[in-house]
């Protein structure tokens, strides 16, 4: 089994890495970007990265940005789950020191992301975190960063369809549950849409593969989304979206610690567990290249990262 396992996320990170050289030389030497079919571009009112107003689905156009984000989320229940958001706890992993039952944590992080052309972007962020543990001790300190690129495959008037890659770090102390302790890729494609003068449609899908981790407890995890976008208010000088967002998560493989009434503590499958979240949040913009996102996430479904949610974030676009 821990072969097989093996082969698997080897043959995972092969093909990805394949799609990406094959990526990078799609329409190279191309003097226009590609469009959609039946679509032209417009260069009078071109898509930007500040269209996209989601908050939680990955935003698919590229560009140059900086952003600075909040996150403030209660009660992850199982936080080993798939070791995605912390390592398997000590003495069997190497994670904090006893099993868990309840975590809230808060990350404050800093996001950039620079245009190599109108369809090539690459990325980097890094997080400090700061959880709240029921059993184990407060901890505070840098997280897993995360540094990418995305390569937009349509590129129309109204749409945009980006492949984007990340590759996520393990730069936080996971004895102090401040990460997960391995290397992770993630593939994943994404989605803009201007359905009209008021309406737009975001969408992502992003497949998480561990590289290392606690054998037989790190897991393979799909990640899917839609969001939708309705531009209420727009003027020279201000712009209001609320959108409305539906975000899930499909836990492939891999296992959890849970603590059950009394103490007792058992390792389970965490293979096809599914979280489903909604969001709502507002998008406010200030003239051309500044806006601020206020969000809240509210669990759906009895598996869970946290019951809720509260995301604030600021973002300058240059």
């Amino acid at each position: 089994m821990a072969i097989r396992s093996f082969r698997v996320r080897r043959a995972c990170v092969a093909s990805a890495f394949a799609v990406l050289a094959g990526l990078t030389s799609i329409q190279a030497g191309a003097q226009t970007p590609p469009t959609a079919p039946g679509s032209s571009s417009n260069d009078d009112e071109p898509i930007n990265v500040g269209d996209s107003p989601v908050g939680y689905i990955d935003n698919a156009i590229p560009g140059t940005q900086f952003r600075l984000r909040f996150d403030a989320a209660l009660n992850n229940e199982r936080p080993s789950r798939a070791e995605f958001f912390w390592a398997r706890n000590a003495p069997a992993g190497p994670g904090v020191t006893k099993p868990e039952t309840g975590v809230d944590y808060q990350d404050i992080s800093a996001y950039f992301e620079y245009a190599l052309d109108r369809c090539t972007s690459i990325f980097g962020e890094l997080p400090v975190r700061f959880i709240n543990p029921d059993v184990n001790d407060n901890a505070s300190g840098l997280g897993d960063a995360t540094v990418g690129f995305k390569r937009a495959l349509i590129y129309g008037c109204d749409q945009v369809l980006s492949f984007q890659f990340k590759v996520y770090i393990p730069s936080g102390e996971a004895e102090r549950g401040l990460g997960n302790h391995h290397t992770s890729i993630e593939p994943g494609l994404l989605l803009y849409k201007r359905l009209n003068d008021c309406w737009n449609l975001s969408g992502e899908l992003r497949y998480f593969v561990p590289v290392d981790g606690t054998e037989g407890f790190e897991g393979e995890v799909l990640r899917y989304g839609l969001g939708l976008g309705y531009n209420w208010y727009q003027s020279c000088e201000l712009t209001v979206t609320p959108v409305a967002e539906l975000v899930g998560w499909t836990i492939l493989s891999g296992n959890s610690s849970v603590v059950h009434s009394g103490g007792n503590v058992e390792i389970e499958s965490a293979a096809g567990d599914t979280i489903l979240n909604a969001k709502l949040g507002v998008r406010i913009g200030f003239g051309d290249n500044q806006q601020v996102y206020a969000g809240f996430g509210q669990a759906l479904t009895g598996d869970r990262w946290y019951d809720q949610v509260f995301r604030l974030e600021y973002r300058i676009m240059f």
